[in-house]
């Protein structure tokens, strides 16, 4: 069982480096057990996030997108 629970914390680690450009995401969960880790605004339609799967997140492929220098998660 302790391989399957680091194989979904490197699972977990992994997506949140490919999504952290995101504008829409707020937060990530670190709880690998957690069905719906990821906090989005692009799903909720409002400013106030939504918890979606890894597999939603990664569906919309916001985190593709060049990223905003106005965003304040992304200034420098």
């Amino acid at each position: 069982m302790d391989v399957l629970k680091q194989i979904k914390s490197d699972l977990l680690k992994v997506t949140t480096e490919l999504i952290s450009p995101c504008s829409y995401c707020t937060l990530i969960s670190t709880d690998p057990e957690s069905k719906a880790p990821i906090q989005c605004t692009k799903f909720s339609g409002s400013s106030y996030p939504i918890n979606v799967n890894a597999a939603a997140c990664l569906s919309c492929r916001e985190y593709e997108k060049p990223q905003s220098r106005s965003h304040p998660r992304h200034a420098s």
